[in-house]
C-alpha cells in the first residue's frame, strides 16, 4: 500500500515527463484500476485529447507534403495548358516564315546564276515584277570580293519573292538547270524554241560582252558605295578626292545621306515593309549610278 501510494505521488511528475508519448498508456491503463472513477475520468479525456491532435495533424502534415512549395495549383495549370497551344502555334508560325525567308534567299541566289534570258523567262511564268529583274542584274554585277553587298541585296530580292508560289518556282529553277525545255514550254504554253530562242542568245552574248567591258568600272563603283555606306574613311576620301572628273561632291553626300536615313527608318507596322525596301532599292540604285558615272569618265590606266 505504501508502494501503491508513493507510486501516486510521483505520477504527476511522470505525467509531465512523458505527456503526449505512446509510452504512456500503459501508466494510464494500470492507474485506471486503482484510481477512483471520477479521477479516471478527469485523466483520460485529457490524454485523448492530447493523442488525437498529434494524429490529426500528422496526417494534415503528410498531405501538405504531397506538393511542392508555389506549386501551382489544378486550376493554374489547367489554364497554363490551355495557353500553351496559342505559343506553340505562335512559335510554330515564326519557325515557318523563318524558312521561307531562308528558301526565297536561296532562290534569289540560283536566279542570280542563271543567263539573263533565262531569269526572265522564269520571272514571266512566275509573273513577277521588273523590279524583281533590275534587282537580279544588279548583283550579278557585283564583284566576289563584294560579300556584305551580295548579301543584303540577296535578302532583299528574297523578299520581293516570298509571295511567289513555292512549287512552281521550285519547278521553274530546276527545269532551267536540268535544260528541260520540254518541262518549261509546258509551264508556258505558248514558248516555241526557235527563232526567240536565238534572237535570246544573242542578246546574251552582246550583255555578257557590255558586261565585261564594265566589269572593271563596277567592281570600282561597287567598292566606293559599300565604303561610303559603311563609312569607311579611306574610302571615302578616296571618292572626294578624285581630281580627274568633275562632279557635284554635294549631290554624293545628299545621295549617301538618303540611303543611311532609309536604312535606319524604323519599320513600325507590316504595311509599309515593301515601301521601305523599296525607298532603300530606288536610293541605293541612285547613288551606285552617280558612282558608277565618275568611274566611266575617270581615265584609263
Amino acid at each position: 500500500m505504501a508502494n501503491l501510494v508513493r507510486r501516486l505521488k510521483q505520477w504527476p511528475t511522470l505525467h509531465h515527463q512523458v505527456q503526449g508519448c505512446a509510452c504512456t498508456t500503459p501508466h494510464h491503463f494500470l492507474s485506471s484500476l486503482f484510481l477512483p472513477l471520477t479521477m479516471t475520468k478527469a485523466v483520460f479525456p485529457h490524454l485523448s485529447l492530447t493523442a488525437v491532435p498529434l494524429a490529426h495533424r500528422n496526417v494534415h502534415n503528410r498531405t501538405r507534403g504531397l506538393r511542392m512549395p508555389n506549386a501551382p495549383i489544378p486550376s493554374d495549370l489547367q489554364q497554363r495548358g490551355g495557353g500553351g497551344g496559342s505559343d506553340s502555334d505562335e512559335r510554330k508560325s515564326r519557325n515557318q516564315l523563318k524558312r521561307e525567308a531562308r528558301r526565297a534567299v536561296r532562290w534569289a541566289m540560283e536566279l542570280a546564276s542563271f543567263s539573263t534570258p533565262q531569269i526572265k523567262r522564269i520571272l514571266r511564268l512566275a509573273s513577277l515584277e521588273q523590279e524583281v529583274m533590275e534587282a537580279i542584274m544588279l548583283v550579278k554585277k557585283f564583284g566576289p570580293d563584294v560579300r556584305e553587298g551580295k548579301r543584303r541585296q540577296f535578302n532583299y530580292i528574297g523578299k520581293l519573292l516570298r509571295e511567289v508560289q513555292p512549287e512552281l518556282m521550285d519547278v521553274l529553277i530546276k527545269a532551267t538547270k536540268d535544260g528541260d525545255q520540254s518541262r518549261l514550254q509546258a509551264l508556258s504554253g505558248s514558248i516555241v524554241v526557235g527563232e526567240d530562242d536565238e534572237e535570246a542568245e544573242e542578246t546574251e552574248y552582246e550583255e555578257e560582252e557590255e558586261e565585261e567591258v564594265s566589269d572593271e568600272c563596277m567592281n570600282i563603283a561597287i567598292r566606293w558605295f559599300e565604303g561610303l555606306i559603311s563609312k569607311d574613311v579611306k574610302i571615302t576620301n578616296e571618292v572626294y578626292s578624285v581630281r580627274s572628273v568633275e562632279f557635284d561632291r554635294q549631290e554624293l553626300r545628299k545621295l549617301v545621306r538618303r540611303v543611311h536615313s532609309i536604312e535606319e527608318r524604323q519599320v513600325t507596322t507590316e504595311e509599309n515593309v515593301r515601301e521601305v525596301d523599296e525607298a532603300i532599292m530606288a536610293a541605293r540604285k541612285s547613288l551606285t549610278r552617280f558612282l558608277l558615272s565618275i568611274v566611266k569618265q575617270m581615265p584609263s590606266d
